[in-house]
């Protein structure tokens, strides 16, 4: 039996969740959830988390009794704060859950339509909020026949309808309110790119979570690389599907960095499994170390993504207050 170090009474803690979601919550609170009345963001948040616990239980992610991904999404998602009042990088993080929560269900059942047709008009609701995830569809079809193995005739038209079906349900209603000229813009942006590399759009909040998340993702590939073989065969299998989304979206952030809020929240749902089963299932002291360090870096972030706003409104505050001293 292996050496259980802190990292792992940490992880394996029930008290592990709720003060990740006090960190998440402090975290959007700050971010205007009052203030601005960020309720939708909030519930869409809520049950994302109640997904992926459903879908690390469900799926034996880790093959001990954690909710550790769970729990580290929450803390990527506080460290990626500014993510929160954007309801489209919102509705695009509860699309992705939903749809690994749907589709995983198909692993090795040849027969089953329905639940490829809801994780696809999952998909396909996403594509409302942001059309370049259209660019997935080939993707999962690819990863569906080769991890999932559940793709055939029925499952790959049940796809198609299941990308389709939010777009002839919701439409008609879009022509009506906004006209087709709106319509065309926003399959136009299939084919329209902005010039390669153009980074010039993000912040220094937006590097440093970026840059956080992506080498917390290459953490956990690195570690299901290397350490993998020690999972059941269906297990290894359904994270070689986050693997390859995460990487695909690495890299089509950093060509089309000005969608940095959107494959943020996507590449966030992907590494929070990955990371989540290195921290849980490592016991050296070398990775106790940089459990420390993951941890206290990740709260750092936090802090200094939510504290820099409020810092900037102070300052503001105490400029106008001092306008008006003789």
């Amino acid at each position: 039996m292996a050496y259980k170090r802190f990292q792992n009474t940490v992880t394996e803690s029930k008290a592990m969740l709720p003060l990740s979601a006090a960190v998440a919550a402090a975290s959007c609170y700050q971010a205007g959830l009052v203030q601005q009345g960020l309720w939708m963001q909030l519930v869409c948040l809520v049950v994302a988390v109640v997904l992926l616990m459903e879908l690390n239980s469900t799926n034996q992610l880790i093959r001990v009794v954690s909710q550790s991904t769970a729990s580290m999404f929450l803390l990527l998602m506080s460290a990626s704060i500014f993510l929160f009042p954007d309801i489209q990088a919102i509705i695009m993080q509860l699309c992705m859950v939903a749809l690994y929560f749907t589709l995983f269900h198909c692993r090795l059942h040849n027969e089953s339509p329905g639940w490829t047709f809801y994780g696809f008009f999952c998909l396909g609701l996403a594509s409302m909020a942001f059309v370049q995830v259209l660019y997935y569809v080939p993707i999962l079809w690819l990863l569906m026949a080769t991890c999932l193995r559940a793709l055939n005739a029925k499952t790959f038209w049940a796809s198609v309808l299941g990308v389709v079906a939010p777009h002839w349900l919701g439409g008609p209603l879009i022509v009506y309110f906004f006209g087709t000229e709106m319509a065309l813009e926003h399959f136009r942006q299939l084919w329209s790119f902005a010039p390669l590399g153009d980074y010039s759009m993000l912040g220094e909040h937006e590097w440093l979570a970026v840059g956080w998340t992506v080498l917390l993702a290459l953490v956990g590939i690195i570690h299901y690389w290397s350490h993998g073989y020690q999972d059941k065969t269906r297990t290894r299998l359904l994270h070689e599907v986050f693997v390859v989304v995460d990487l695909l979206t690495i890299a089509f952030l950093a060509l089309q960095p000005q969608h940095c809020h959107l494959l943020l929240a996507i590449i966030i749902v992907n590494t929070s499994p990955l990371i989540a089963h290195y921290l849980t299932l490592t016991h050296t002291w070398l990775t106790n170390i940089s459990f420390h360090l993951i941890i206290i870096v990740t709260l750092a972030i936090i802090a200094y993504n939510v504290w820099m706003p409020s810092s900037n409104f102070l300052s503001v505050m105490v400029t106008q207050a001092c306008s008006y001293l003789p």
